[in-house]
């Protein structure tokens, strides 16, 4: 069958497929950022923000030609299948698969490629337009505009569906309304038509909206000037559909409608009394001309336009329906519709009955078929059509064959028969299994007698397979219901649990779903790429951080995706202002079911629970900012691959004491009370002064032992040393310090003599009188 090639318009549809599997392999020098090691050269993040060490990445940019995702994949499933094939049969007890030891190593060696990764977007489109419609689009193109400014083309413009349309409800011609609109409007300047939208000086009113407005008439051969009332409308639209109800209401005028000789109807309608003046005619036939307005008579003649409402899979038919109303028609005629291939290519054709649309019967009801030009055929869907470019033609002729002979041909845009959609329902990690739940659906038109359906793992940072994983489908209701033309929709779901390894962390991570129809799903085969996600989730609080009697207490939980596999967990000390580390422990996990609640998608929230007293040195209570490291290492010593938590640093400053007892009596003082401060350890030899702060000299010191304070320990328990911060003593001083300022200080120092480094609080001073 010969194509209309001149007519035929060729449509591209978009393509919504945005990813294909083919991938490029790029070169790259790439390498780990390091991460804040607990040491003298490490950079220092004194808040609660995660900072890890390894699996930095950048992300991945795959191609995103259509035409590769079936065509190129091998690039790297071929390299990766040996490694892959026996996944299947490596299923823990709680049914979920792992990734095969040999790939992760490879994946390990593989440098993070600086690129972001692509991914697939639903593609479904089962409508089209006709291509070589008649009277379906605008007309203005086939005029004469040449000479016309552009605010004349655009009142053409704003005219041109209203005249059309008047032709198909009340039978005028189409370019006698154009040429009366332009006449009578001036273009659509005149004040009547720019003010109140009157295009064709029609006196009266319009829904009791009418304006006042002078006029010049001719009467016995005078022009004169009177003052007459024009209808008034809001928009030009109305105006137009005004002057062809005008024309039908008033039966002076019938004998002009459904004419199509453009001359018979200017005579007729001056002759019917419409405008006074005698050169009426002759002015109209001079526009109708000069511009080719009988381009839109063509128009509203020779109606050949239609639409295809749905081309779509449905289970395993393939479901046409749209319609098709012409001119060239009669009912000896046969509808066809025939399908071609994106080559022009025959591949279907079938005699269709009709289908009654009242719908395009009320906007065509001039057509010699319209409503009746309505078809809805189901045909089986077969090879032939998976992942074609389809276009329909519908076809009217007197040959039973479907040959053209008479009629009308009309080709619609074609259609791709390549829809594919999916959805991730989940992708996330069960902190208790350990497992990487992974759900959701995949429904392809290409997807047909391709059987094998697998899950790919597949590394973007890394671009490199991991693993993959034949799985069931299983049925999605509400898939069908969303979509019900995509081939195979209402049994499109999977599931999926994979142990989550540490090749998981840090990367992005994909999923693919491939539908193939090779066992080891290498060739003829379609994809969808899922949007990448990157396990790096890395969650912790501090419950406690404080000084518990000689003890620096660190107590909280510390939670991370890319903690798997390591299995030592340090708590580090860290002296934020000198940058160096003070001391690390290693801490056993405890139970946090809070944690596991909270964070469920978290790796190892479930055990993430640590608590554990550190002696307190003086390096923590320098007054230096002193930060808690949280490690998950797969180094015994700490060290290696490891992801750390960093929490605010704190500041171990305080000074407390009170005075219970300051009392003279004769020439002895009597001082009692207590002193605790975080800067005492280490300071073991404790003085109290006595300061004579009217003279400004030290009187005496006394080296005190520590009395047992529970009471102050009770309040002050975060503070070093408070349970034995009591002192009681006496001192006896000289009568010449009577009406002196008398201060008391309370000294921790690691001298003996009371000097070298220390911490002070000074006392109140008191005004004594010594007798």
């Amino acid at each position: 069958m010969k194509n209309k090639k001149q007519s035929r318009v060729k449509i591209v549809l978009p393509v919504l497929f945005t990813f294909g599997a083919s991938l490029l392999f790029f070169q790259a020098d790439a390498q780990a950022d390091s991460s804040q090691s607990a040491d003298a050269n490490a950079q220092v993040v004194a808040t609660t923000d995660a900072n890890t060490q390894n699996n930095n990445y950048q992300s991945l940019n795959l191609s995103t030609s259509q035409n590769q995702s079936v065509a190129s994949a091998q690039v790297y499933t071929q390299s990766a299948v040996a490694a892959n094939q026996n996944n299947n049969s490596s299923t823990n007890k709680d049914g979920a698969v792992s990734l095969s030891d040999s790939t992760i190593q490879a994946a390990a060696n593989k440098p993070v490629v600086e690129t972001n990764p692509g991914y697939s977007t639903n593609q479904y489109n089962v409508t089209a337009q006709p291509v070589n419609a008649a009277n379906g689009g605008s007309g203005a193109a086939s005029l004469n505009t040449a000479g016309l400014t552009a605010a004349q083309k655009a009142f053409l413009d704003s005219i041109h569906d209203g005249a059309i349309s008047t032709w198909k409800q009340y039978g005028v011609l189409p370019s006698l309304t154009a040429a009366q609109a332009i006449i009578e409007s001036g273009w659509g300047q005149s004040s009547l038509a720019s003010q109140y939208h009157n295009l064709f000086g029609i006196k009266g009113s319009y829904n009791g909206h009418s304006v006042t407005l002078p006029t010049r008439e001719v009467y016995g051969g005078q022009s004169v000037i009177i003052n007459d009332s024009f209808r008034a409308y809001d928009n030009n639209s109305q105006s137009v559909q005004d002057h062809g109800y005008f024309l039908v209401a008033n039966s002076r005028y019938h004998n002009l409608l459904w004419k199509t000789n453009y001359r018979d109807v200017t005579y007729l309608i001056r002759a019917d009394g419409y405008a006074t003046d005698p050169s009426y005619t002759t002015t109209l036939n001079s526009v109708i001309e000069r511009y080719g307005l009988t381009a839109w008579d063509q128009e509203a003649f020779d109606v050949n336009t239609g639409y295809i409402d749905d081309l779509s899979v449905r289970g395993n038919q393939l479901h046409i329906a749209g319609w098709h109303a012409a001119n060239s028609y009669n009912s000896n005629m046969h509808h066809f519709i025939i399908l071609l291939d994106g080559n022009g290519h025959e591949l279907y054709r079938t005699e269709v009955a009709g289908v009654y649309r009242p719908d395009v019967q009320n906007l065509y009801s001039n057509a010699d078929i319209a409503g009746w030009g309505g078809f809805d055929i189901t045909i089986p869907y077969t090879n032939n059509f998976a992942g074609q470019n389809i276009q329909v033609v519908s076809r009217y002729t007197y040959d039973g064959n479907g040959e053209i002979n008479g009629g009308k041909d009309l080709y619609f845009n074609p259609v791709s028969l390549n829809a594919n959609a999916g959805f991730l329902d989940n992708m996330s990690l069960d902190a208790k299994t350990g497992n990487l739940n992974i759900s959701g659906w995949h429904a392809a038109d290409a997807s047909l007698n391709k059987n094998y359906h697998y899950i790919i793992i597949y590394d973007g940072s890394k671009q490199t397979e991991l693993g993959r994983y034949l799985v069931k489908n299983s049925t999605r209701n509400d898939v069908a219901n969303v979509y019900p033309g995509i081939y195979n929709a209402a049994e499109s779901g999977f599931s999926l649990k994979l142990k989550f390894n540490q090749a998981l962390a840090g990367d992005q991570i994909q999923i693919i779903s491939r539908y193939s129809s090779s066992k080891d799903g290498n060739s003829d085969y379609v994809d969808y790429w899922f949007a990448p996600k990157t396990f790096t989730a890395n969650e912790a609080c501090l419950d406690n951080y404080s000084i518990q009697g000689d003890s620096l207490n660190v107590s909280g939980w510390h939670a991370a995706d890319q903690s798997v596999g390591k299995k030592y967990h340090y708590v580090i000390v860290y002296d934020a202002t000198k940058h160096q580390e003070i001391t690390r422990r290693l801490v056993p996990s405890s139970s946090r079911g809070d944690v596991e609640r909270a964070y469920s998608n978290v790796y190892g929230s479930d055990n993430s629970g640590f608590s554990i007293n550190i002696p307190l040195t003086s390096a923590m209570t320098n007054g230096d900012q002193i930060q808690i490291i949280s490690r998950y290492s797969d180094s015994q010593n700490g060290e290696g691959n490891y992801v750390d938590y960093w929490f605010a640093p704190k500041t171990f400053t305080a000074n407390k004491a009170y005075l219970d007892n300051f009392a003279i009596k004769g020439q002895q003082v009597q001082i009692a009370g207590w002193h605790a401060a975080d800067q005492s350890v280490g300071r073991p030899y404790h003085y109290v002064i006595l300061f004579d702060a009217t003279t400004g000299r030290e009187v005496k010191r006394q080296l005190v032992q520590a009395i047992a304070r529970p009471d102050v320990a009770k309040v002050n328990g975060d503070v070093y040393n408070a349970g034995q911060s009591g002192f009681n003593l006496t001192m006896t001083v000289d009568s010449s310090l009577s009406g002196h300022n008398l201060q008391a200080i309370s000294r921790y120092s690691d001298s003996k003599s009371g000097e070298g480094h220390y911490i002070d609080y000074w006392f109140k001073p008191v005004n004594v009188t010594i007798k």
